[in-house]
């Protein structure tokens, strides 16, 4: 055999021993179009593009065959196209989500203004007496007598603010977090629902305190505010932008188990009523929705008040435990359930609106509902 027989030879040896990793290159997730590109431009047998040294070798050293090139296009196509859709999904669940909160809190904001002044009037900064608001039905009377009637959604518009975010990111994350703790079959239990809306709860709340801060001064009557920025401005100038936090930490205390036992307590509500695959009716959901609010709402109340006290203007406590040491010593257990009838009024409709109305526009928009 002569010298140029044998060069040739050994060229497509070499050759065939990087085809099948120039092949698997063109066809792995995530980096198939550098690897694609190197091997159309490697046609000259010149070696061209960035990526492994093995593979790109191949690339250059045997040209690539259409048919490939095709598939790794194609999975690419695919890759994106399904990748594009889920952030479309997502999208609609947010936005699901957030039309969802807004309809409900501006329902129910007459009995949530009713809520705050109740549970901060026996702070000093509250700008009224300690006993101004004695029961739900004068509550009302003497707001619409002083005030007039649009002072029931006084701070609605920063509420309204806040809500959509977060409950765009409490309703649409719950989902997302159920689908990551599901089993193979799809399958929740108990613990994965609790802790699903224990993490949801928590992610809308992280993002919106500082809007939930300004809200509660601006539903406070005499706040000395001209609106949501000059709140903002005035807070941050005068107190601090740590201000805007105050009472983050029995938010968040609050907020888990809250989250946590109203999605699951919902989720099993349902799964009771209907079984594990019936037709689901927005109407029976409306009470249950209204029912598993009730429930997670009074197990966790007292959190709720030491989170609005600490978050007044000025000094109130030193930290949470004094908080609950201050309450319990001055007022007893009850001040820590102030304004829990105006609450449980307030959480029964808006927690089976909001629930509700998730499960309509989401259908709505074209979001496949999960199974219960």
């Amino acid at each position: 055999m002569d010298a140029s027989s044998t060069s040739t030879s050994r060229v497509a040896r070499a050759a065939n021993a990087y085809r099948a990793p120039a092949a698997a290159a063109l066809t792995r997730p995530g980096g198939s179009s550098a690897f694609a590109a190197a091997a159309v431009l490697g046609g000259n047998h010149r070696i061209v593009g960035v990526g492994a040294p093995s593979t790109c070798f191949a690339a250059a050293a045997h040209p690539a065959h259409p048919a490939a090139f095709s598939a790794a296009s194609a999975d690419e196509g695919q890759g994106l196209m399904s990748r594009m859709y889920a952030v479309a999904m997502g999208s609609r669940q947010a936005a699901a989500g957030g039309a969802a909160g807004i309809i409900a809190r501006t329902a129910s904001a007459p009995l949530d203004r009713i809520k705050l002044l109740f549970q901060v009037q026996a702070m000093e900064g509250a700008g009224t007496s300690a006993t101004a608001y004695t029961g739900v039905g004068q509550a009302f009377l003497k707001i619409y007598r002083e005030e007039g009637i649009l002072a029931f959604w006084k701070g609605n518009g920063v509420n309204v603010i806040r809500v959509a975010p977060y409950a765009a990111a409490q309703l649409s994350s719950n989902d997302v977090y159920k689908k990551m703790l599901a089993d193979e079959n799809g399958r929740l239990g108990l613990k994965e629902r609790l802790t699903a809306g224990a993490l949801a709860g928590m992610t809308g709340t992280a993002i919106t305190h500082p809007l939930d801060t300004i809200r509660l001064r601006l539903a406070l009557p005499n706040h000395g505010y001209t609106g949501m920025t000059n709140a903002f401005v005035t807070v941050a100038r005068h107190e601090g932008v740590g201000a805007l936090y105050k009472g983050l930490l029995p938010t968040l205390a609050g907020i888990a188990p809250y989250a946590a036992i109203n999605f699951a307590s919902y989720d099993m509500a349902k799964k009771t009523y209907y079984g594990e695959s019936g037709k689901q009716d927005p109407i029976a959901n409306l009470f249950l929705g209204g029912a598993s609010g009730t429930f997670s709402a009074t197990v966790c109340y007292p959190l709720d008040t030491i989170r609005r006290r600490m978050q007044m203007k000025g000094k109130t406590y030193n930290g949470m435990a004094d908080a609950v040491m201050t309450i319990a010593r001055k007022e007893g257990y009850r001040g820590f359930f102030k304004g829990w009838a105006a609450n449980t009024l307030k959480v029964v409709p808006q927690n089976s609106i909001r629930f509700v109305s998730y499960e309509v526009i989401k259908s709505l928009l074209g979001v496949a509902t999960q199974p219960i």
